[in-house]
Parts: C-alpha cells; sequence; structure tokens
C-alpha cells in the first residue's frame, strides 16, 4: 500500500472539496501536525473548561436548559467537522484517514465547537479493500471510543451518539453523491449503513439509524435537539410534531 504522509492527504482532500460548492464548507476541516493552533488530546474533551466553554454558549441565550441536548448538538457538530474529509477522502480519493481517537488531537474554538481534526500519521491508500475493511477504523477506533467518552461524562446515551453518527453517515454520502455522482465506493460506503453486522459478527452499530417513509429522511432515534427552550427541530427529528417544520443548517450534511 501507497502511504501518504498527513499534510499531503490534508491539502488533496481540501482541494477536492474546495472544487465543488456542495463540499466547500469541509475543507479545512482535517490538519497535519504542521498546524501552529493549540490541540488538546481526546482526554481533554468534555471537562471543564472545555465543557464550560460549551454551556456558556447556550448560557447566552437561554436562562435553563437540558444539557443532553446541548451535548448532543456538540457532538453533531463534530461529526460535521471529521466525517465528512474522512469520506470524501474513501471514496473520492481511495484512501483511508490515519484516525483513530487516541492518535488525532482537536482544535478547539472559542465557543467549544472542534474546528479541525490534527492527524499526526500517514494514511493508506486503500480503494482495492472492501467497505468494512476500509472504514473499520473510523466506526471502531474513532466513533466507538469516542462515544465511550461522551456517555461517560455526559448524560447522553449510546443510542442517541450512534444514531448521531449514523444520520451525519448517510448524509454524507447523499452529498457525495450530488456532488460526484454513484460510484462503486460510494455503493459499497452505503452497503455499511444496510448490514446489521460487521464481518465476524461484530454488530453494526451504524444499521438502521436513517429510514426513508413515503421519501421522507426519519432518523431511528430523535438528537434531543428539540428539547432547548427553542424547540428547534432537525430536518430527519422522528418526533411526530416535528413535521413539517425544519431546521437545515448550512453548509453541513444534516
Amino acid at each position: 500500500m501507497i502511504a501518504i504522509p498527513p499534510a499531503a492527504l490534508c491539502r488533496e482532500i481540501d482541494d477536492l472539496a474546495a472544487s465543488h460548492e456542495g463540499t466547500a464548507s469541509f475543507a479545512g476541516s482535517l490538519v497535519g501536525p504542521e498546524d501552529p493552533r493549540p490541540a488538546l488530546p481526546a482526554d481533554a474533551l468534555l471537562v471543564s473548561p472545555h465543557r464550560s466553554l460549551i454551556h456558556n454558549r447556550f448560557a447566552k441565550r437561554f436562562d435553563q436548559f437540558d444539557e443532553r441536548a446541548t451535548h448532543s448538538i456538540w457532538m453533531k457538530w463534530y461529526l460535521n467537522v471529521v466525517l465528512p474529509p474522512v469520506l470524501l477522502a474513501d471514496i473520492c480519493l481511495r484512501r483511508s484517514v490515519a484516525i483513530s481517537l487516541d492518535k488525532v488531537r482537536f482544535i478547539i474554538a472559542e465557543d467549544g465547537r472542534v474546528a479541525a481534526v490534527q492527524i499526526g500519521h500517514e494514511s493508506l491508500q486503500t480503494g482495492e479493500q472492501d467497505p468494512f475493511r476500509r472504514l473499520q477504523s473510523l466506526v471502531f477506533d474513532h466513533l466507538a471510543p469516542l462515544i465511550d467518552l461522551l456517555t461517560a461524562r455526559t448524560k447522553l446515551t449510546r443510542r442517541v451518539c450512534w444514531s448521531n453518527a449514523g444520520n451525519t453517515f448517510e448524509a454524507m454520502l447523499r452529498r457525495i453523491e450530488q456532488v460526484a455522482g454513484p460510484s462503486q465506493l460510494l455503493a459499497e460506503a452505503q452497503e455499511i449503513l444496510a448490514t446489521p453486522h460487521w464481518p465476524g459478527g461484530l454488530p453494526n452499530p451504524l444499521a438502521g439509524t436513517i429510514h426513508y417513509r413515503n421519501g421522507v429522511r426519519t432518523r431511528r432515534i430523535c438528537c434531543l435537539q428539540y428539547r432547548l427552550p427553542d424547540r428547534r427541530f432537525c430536518s430527519a427529528c422522528p418526533v411526530p410534531e416535528a413535521r413539517p417544520q425544519f431546521s437545515y443548517p448550512t453548509g453541513h450534511p444534516d
């Protein structure tokens, strides 16, 4: 396999993202070790002072609020940073990003969001591998330990967290199809969402997270965003009162 230095891969992903209006907002989400901004390890996420940054952002708008909703929203923000460039690299560049949670660092914005993920290890050209092998590290070395961390440090459940992950994963695949068209690698990645078990029998936590009913895209598990006082519903909310009221974030898959 051909190894690609992190800085070179990030440039390729940025050039690819910037070449399409529908993916331009994802440029800069992955950066190499040369990025001069301070970066934190995963262990520093969702503990003080990082947790205070998230709380203070919402405290400017609401006197009281359910922190399960704010932590779920933070996770969705993060997924919109990490999943688009990783899936673009896999499907369009045929490359696998070295994204294990213990091998990356996080550049945090002033409001507590993750502004970028800093990768420091070479990635591999993996287009000839099956999708489960290509994306296994993303699911089980990055998302799984991230969700372990979230559920240990917040009141979020695993069901909500994996629903967030599956929602963004599926939405980004649709975005890639819109800008780059159908392809074998795209179809293989979509297969993951319809397969209940990983090869070897391990349960697939991304399976079945999104359903289409009468042409309407719906999450299986709610993200809890509507529990904030302004009661905004995400575009795939399963709560009955959410439809036909939708809130569509700008520049991201969902």
